[in-house]
């Protein structure tokens, strides 16, 4: 099991790695099965492509120990490991951030 962290500067590259990892794995599992949308995840990037041909990508910055996101809803964000979770400036788990778009896509 990882260890929770309270800042993302507190963890080594090798940790930032397997935190990084398991959370674009994560969010990979949860939304390929999704009807009209396509994931691909490969060397730290996931690439998610929507049916009407909007797409998000997440990818992992190793040297800023960063996620960042892009998403044709709220742009570029910037997500750090903060108290055990993957968080952006307004402190919204990157998880919601990307489900809560997603679906607003979908139902358009």
């Amino acid at each position: 099991m990882l260890r929770t962290f309270k800042f993302c500067t507190e963890f080594t590259t090798t940790q930032f790695l397997k935190l990084s990892n398991l959370q674009l794995s994560t969010l990979n599992d949860k939304i390929e099965n999704f009807e009209n949308v396509e994931t691909s995840l490969s060397d730290g990037v996931l690439n998610i492509h929507l049916q009407n041909g909007k797409s998000f990508v997440i990818n992992r910055q190793t040297p800023n120990k960063q996620l960042w996101y892009s998403s044709p809803i709220s742009g570029p964000q910037r997500f750090n490991y903060i108290n055990g979770k993957w968080v952006n400036s307004k402190q919204i788990e990157i998880e919601n951030q990307l489900l809560n778009e997603i679906n607003l896509l979908l139902i358009k």
